[in-house]
């Protein structure tokens, strides 16, 4: 249960705020202020402990003080309805107890992840093909317009709603889309594989080039997995592109001091792609030759496989003759 993610506290918050700005305009005077002091002070504490910071920061105040002096509003309206009809003191602490208590249960019952799932890989089914996702990848996983991102305790609503589906990873479960970004999780994997009882998929697994990979994604090939524009002849920018839009590769050349940029994909299972990419923030590639670049993401991409797919003898792809 703890700790508590800042999504499960900020509902917290925002079922007190109605509930102390309820009984501030159900009570007289002397506890009135009180009260709503300490509803506004709710999501100015909260405010306060994320201290929202760079581009966002704006956007983050609006949707934290939006809402609550919504719910202020709503509060109030609600505890005046409650003194003009007189209801009775005890109901009208019990009943905003009882609703607020119920929406608290259920925010807390949403990021709970059982000690049982702690720890234990996903099986997910894309595309008829099974991926055992360990939970260290983090892996954001889609179904529909539903989107989860597994093992990471910062999301806890989207893991706890996986370990429910899988029950507990014991069942294997459906997924449309699995997004995982090595150069974010490189080091939680390279610390697993450094201690001394280390798990299976460990055997395929090297630092690097893995952690140089901004993104690995499996997809349906319905949709490019990178900017089409790049595919296209012409254009200001230099690229040398390898095989075709169903297993191919596009490299952006290193000028400028700009980075190398390349995207790698393949076919996976029935109608969907694999795309392994580089990672544009990584100062390794400023002027990296885009060969040496190319073989990195193709070898990245058989680390991967090695990982979510520990059951089928993986080799890297063939280099594929340039255009």
């Amino acid at each position: 249960m703890f700790p508590l993610n800042d999504p499960t506290i900020f509902s917290l918050v925002l079922a007190g705020v109605p509930l102390l700005s309820a009984w501030a305009f159900r009570f007289g005077w002397k506890v009135r202020i009180p009260l709503l002091i300490a509803a506004l002070a709710l999501p100015a504490g909260y405010l306060w402990s994320i201290s929202p910071k760079g581009q966002y920061a704006g956007l983050g105040y609006i949707l934290t003080i939006v809402p609550s002096l919504a719910l202020l509003i709503l509060g109030a309206g609600w505890g005046s309805v409650m003194r003009l009809a007189r209801v009775s003191l005890t109901i009208s602490i019990l009943i905003p107890v009882i609703l607020a208590g119920a929406f608290a249960g259920h925010v807390l019952w949403r990021q709970y992840v059982p000690s049982a799932c702690l720890g234990k890989s996903l099986q997910v089914r894309v595309a008829d093909e099974t991926l055992t996702l360990p939970p260290e990848l983090h892996p954001r996983l889609e179904k529909g317009r539903s989107i989860s991102f597994f093992g990471s305790l910062d999301r806890k609503s989207g893991y706890a709603r996986m370990c429910r589906a899988s029950k507990n990873g014991a069942q294997e479960i459906d997924m449309d889309v699995v997004w995982i970004t090595p150069i974010s999780n490189y080091q939680r994997l390279t610390s697993v594989c450094e201690a001394v009882d280390v798990p299976d998929w460990c055997d395929g697994y090297s630092p690097y080039p893995y952690r140089h990979i901004g993104k690995v994604l499996i997809a349906p090939d319905t949709d490019p997995s990178f900017p089409m524009p790049y595919w296209r002849e012409g254009g200001s920018l230099r690229k040398e592109r390898q095989g075709d839009l169903t297993e191919g590769s596009v490299c952006l050349l290193s000028e400028d001091g700009s980075a190398t940029q390349c995207w790698v994909w393949q076919p996976f299972g029935n109608g969907s792609r694999l795309t392994v990419s580089t990672s544009n923030l990584d100062p390794a590639f400023v002027g990296m030759p885009v060969q040496q670049a190319r073989d990195m993401t193709r070898q990245a991409l058989g680390i991967v496989l090695s990982i979510i797919t520990p059951s089928v003898n993986v080799t890297c792809p063939p280099k594929l003759p340039s255009f």
